[in-house]
C-alpha cells in the first residue's frame, strides 16, 4: 500500500492496532516500538533524519521534530516519507514579557513562522495546544482556552474558556486560581464526539499518595458558569497525554487498555531510590472514578538513556 497511490487505492485498507509507544534512545540507531493494544514491541532501523533531534509533537503517524540546526520536520518513520518545514530561525524577533510563552504558526507553502497573537490574546503564557475541526484549541496557565481559525488570510479567535480567576471546583475541593497557575500542569483533550476535556497533572506525584487530588479531569460544558464541570468517570473512553498530543480512545474492543484511566508518558514522580528522595519520570496511568494512580507495566521498557516516550498512532500514507 506504501508503494504509490494507485496501489493503496486498489488494496483493502490495513487496520494497524493503535495507538503505539515510540522509544527512541538518546545515541542509538534503533527505536522501538510499543503497541498498548496487542502488548507486543518490535524495534525498527532509526531513520537517519530521526538521529539527534528534538521531538516535538506526533499526530496521525508523523514525528514533528527539529534538529540542532533548527531546522523543522514531519516525518513518517515507518515510511520515511519527510516534509520540510521553515526552519525555527525565521521566527521574527519579539520580547518575552512576564516570562509569557508566544505560539508560532507556518502554513503549508510558507517560508517562514508567524507569531499567532491577536489584540486580546497578546502576552498569553501557554501550556498547551490542540487540533480539532479545522481550529487550533490553546490553554494558558490561567486555565483560559482560545480557539484561533488559520483558514483565512488572518488568524481569527474565539474565546471558549475564560480564566479561573477564582480557581476550580473538583466535587467537594477547591482548586485556589494560584494553584492551578502554578502548581498543576494543564492538558487539553478532545474525545471522538467532540467532547473537551480539561486534565490537571500535579507537578510532581509522590510515593506519599495523592489520592485523586493528583490528576483530575474536567469536562468543557459551556451550559454552566463556571464552564468546567468535575469529572468522576470517563465510562469507556480513556485519554493518552503525551508530548504536544492527546489521544482518547474507546476501550471496549481494545483489551489492552484500562478503561475510565488517564495515561501520562511523561509525568515526574517524587520516589526513592537506594533510600534516598528522587525525582524520575515515568509513564503513569490514573483511574478517574477511584481517584489512584500508579506507574504503569509499560516502565519495564524504558531505559535510563531513552528520551521522553511519545504516543504513535501508525500509518503508512
Amino acid at each position: 500500500r506504501a508503494t504509490c497511490k494507485d496501489w493503496c487505492s486498489a488494496l483493502l485498507p490495513v487496520v494497524i492496532p493503535s495507538p503505539w509507544l515510540l522509544l527512541v534512545g538518546k545515541n542509538s540507531d534503533t527505536c522501538n516500538f510499543l503497541s498498548l493494544p496487542t502488548r507486543r514491541s518490535f524495534t525498527y532501523s532509526l531513520l537517519p533524519e530521526l538521529r539527534g533531534v528534538q521531538y516535538v509533537g506526533s499526530q496521525a503517524g508523523w514525528l514533528a521534530v527539529f534538529n540542532k540546526n533548527l531546522d523543522v520536520s514531519l516525518i513518517n518513520p515507518l515510511t520515511a516519507a519527510r516534509i520540510c518545514l521553515p526552519s525555527f530561525l525565521t521566527l521574527p524577533n519579539f520580547e518575552l514579557v512576564d516570562g509569557s510563552c508566544e505560539i508560532a504558526y507556518a502554513k503549508a507553502g510558507g517560508d517562514k513562522w508567524n507569531l499567532l497573537q491577536t489584540t486580546s490574546t497578546q502576552h498569553r503564557s501557554y501550556e498547551d495546544i490542540m487540533y480539532h475541526n479545522g481550529k487550533f484549541y490553546c490553554i494558558t496557565v490561567e486555565a483560559e482556552v482560545f480557539a484561533f481559525d488559520l483558514s483565512g488570510v488572518s488568524p481569527t479567535v474565539t474565546v471558549v474558556a475564560e480564566s479561573t480567576s477564582l480557581g476550580l471546583t473538583h466535587f467537594d475541593y477547591h482548586i485556589p486560581c494560584s494553584r492551578v497557575r502554578h502548581i498543576h500542569s494543564k492538558y487539553l483533550a478532545c474525545s471522538s464526539t467532540g467532547e473537551l476535556f480539561l486534565i490537571l497533572r500535579h507537578a510532581v506525584l509522590s510515593y506519599e499518595s495523592l489520592g485523586w487530588k493528583a490528576i483530575m479531569v474536567w469536562r468543557y460544558n459551556p451550559q454552566r458558569q463556571p464552564c468546567w464541570e468535575a469529572v468522576k468517570n470517563l465510562g469507556n473512553k480513556s485519554l493518552l497525554i503525551g508530548i504536544n498530543n492527546a489521544i482518547s480512545i474507546s476501550t471496549e474492543n481494545f483489551r489492552g487498555a484500562r478503561r475510565d484511566c488517564v495515561y501520562f508518558t511523561e509525568a515526574p514522580v517524587r520516589t526513592r531510590v537506594n533510600g534516598r528522595p528522587e525525582i524520575i519520570h515515568s509513564i503513569v496511568v490514573s483511574d478517574v472514578e477511584r481517584g489512584k494512580w500508579a506507574r504503569a507495566r509499560a516502565n519495564s521498557q524504558l531505559q535510563p538513556h531513552l528520551l521522553p516516550p511519545i504516543w504513535f498512532t501508525p500509518s503508512m500514507l
